[in-house]
């Protein structure tokens, strides 16, 4: 290794040398720092780490082409090589290298965003994988790349990763629809296949329950227990004053159950007893339903209210035998009609603000309906009206930043969709509505 005297002279020795100068770090108090020192820190942290990714990437894309690993240092493959030098997964480490020389030879836009910090590595990998699936067509290629490059400056990669499946659903819906048709069925059959519960004792005096099904069947449990899952605050007798909860969300969980296997038993209905129709929302249009298009079409799948994505046949499984509720939508998507209004957010109310928001509005969430209110934007006592209109979809914690913090919401005058104002920064100019937060703030 290079020694460190004076000017580095080696692309190694460079980099150990920058290495060196990070080491300062190493003991800092932190907890004396302030915060505006602390999120600096670590933004400036990502980005190297993404500066980096791309000059592995082209030092990577070098080795690979000169088959380094293979003819000098014996190794197998430049992949077993890099997988066990970073200490990776092996398919993790098998990616990195293909991706690679793809990145730095015709991904040159994510390459540059990549060594510029505005990109993070996993980021860049959803890019160039999304990229392949493309057609060969350079141009298309190029512009599916541009829009992913402009997606990633406010998407987390899993958000990118869903926005990079519905480009590829638009620039090549049929190939999609069937690729997306043929795996959810698979999945939903394999599942189906392999289901199973089991009730063991755990050696401790309690039991454990492990089991797996299909998407369909999490989605009826859910639907059954997630209401009952609401936090409920115990009064000490003592002071009459109320306390948090004590129960995290997995305890609250199993209590549903138990209550649910309670409420069934006390009901004493048989199984063969019908009851109720299911109550599992999903949010889908009325051509999917009708099997005259497929979801991968439109570019939108088929959700629950808490997020999970269902195959066209399982949901005109459930349509069977389900109450079918109509939601009229414009061609911005906007909710037009649900049918009533009403003083109270009523359950057909409460559907629309889901089918219109789908999950928590506020930049940067996507927290479920299930943990969601419906927020006023004019308060009630202000003469607001519980209507459409003035309604948005909001978690516990972020309903609570909206009502007690400079932030501000509306419905956008032009689309009917919720934005949101950041406060003011010191020194900077007055902020903008939005609907997504930039990574870097």
């Amino acid at each position: 290794m290079e020694q460190q005297t004076g000017t580095p002279t080696t692309p190694a020795g460079v980099v150990a040398a920058a290495n060196g100068l990070v080491a300062n770090l190493d003991e800092a108090l932190w907890a004396a720092k302030t915060s505006e020192e602390l999120v600096g820190t670590v933004e400036q942290l990502e980005t190297l780490r993404a500066h980096l990714a791309g000059l592995e990437a082209s030092v990577l894309a070098e080795v690979h082409a000169r088959k380094v690993p293979k003819q000098e240092l014996a190794w197998s493959s430049t992949a077993g090589w890099f997988t066990h030098l970073a200490g990776m997964k092996r398919g993790q480490g098998h990616r990195t290298v293909e991706q690679a020389p793809l990145l730095v030879t015709e991904r040159t836009a994510t390459h540059a965003a990549l060594l510029a910090g505005r990109v993070s590595p996993e980021q860049a990998a959803i890019i160039v994988a999304a990229v392949e699936k493309l057609p060969l067509n350079p141009s298309v290629r190029a512009e599916g790349e541009e829009l992913l490059l402009e997606a990633a400056s406010r998407l987390t990669a899993t958000e990118l990763h869903h926005a990079a499946k519905r480009l590829v659903l638009v620039v090549d819906p049929d190939k999609a629809e069937r690729d997306a048709e043929k795996a959810l069925d698979r999945e939903d059959r394999a599942a189906h296949l392999h289901r199973h519960l089991s009730i063991t004792e755990d050696g401790a005096g309690g039991v454990r329950l492990r089991g797996r099904g299909t998407v369909e069947d999490a989605a009826i449990l859910k639907a059954a227990f997630l209401p009952l899952t609401k936090p409920e605050p115990a009064v000490d007798p003592e002071t009459c004053e109320e306390n948090v909860d004590p129960r995290d969300h997995g305890a609250r969980m199993w209590d549903a159950l138990v209550a649910t296997a309670q409420h069934a038993l006390d009901t004493d209905l048989p199984p063969d007893c019908h009851g109720a129709r299911p109550r599992v929302t999903v949010t889908t249009s009325l051509e999917v339903l009708r099997q005259k298009i497929d979801w991968a079409t439109l570019g939108t799948p088929a959700i629950t209210d808490d997020g999970l994505e269902l195959a066209p046949s399982v949901i005109r499984r459930l349509a069977c035998d389900a109450d079918i509720i109509p939601v009229a939508l414009g061609s911005k998507g906007e909710v037009l009609d649900v049918g009533r209004t009403s003083r109270l957010v009523t359950p057909p109310l409460w559907r629309a603000v889901v089918c219109r928001d789908r999950h928590c509005t506020f930049p940067g969430c996507t927290r479920t309906p299930l943990m969601c209110h419906a927020h006023h934007i004019t308060h009630w006592a202000d003469g607001g009206h519980t209507n459409l209109e003035n309604l948005v979809l909001l978690c516990g914690q972020h309903h609570r930043v909206i009502h007690h913090t400079p932030w501000q919401v509306r419905l956008n005058p032009h689309d009917g969709r919720p934005e949101f104002l950041p406060p003011p920064k010191r020194g900077q100019p007055p902020p903008e509505w939005i609907r997504s937060r930039p990574r870097r703030e």
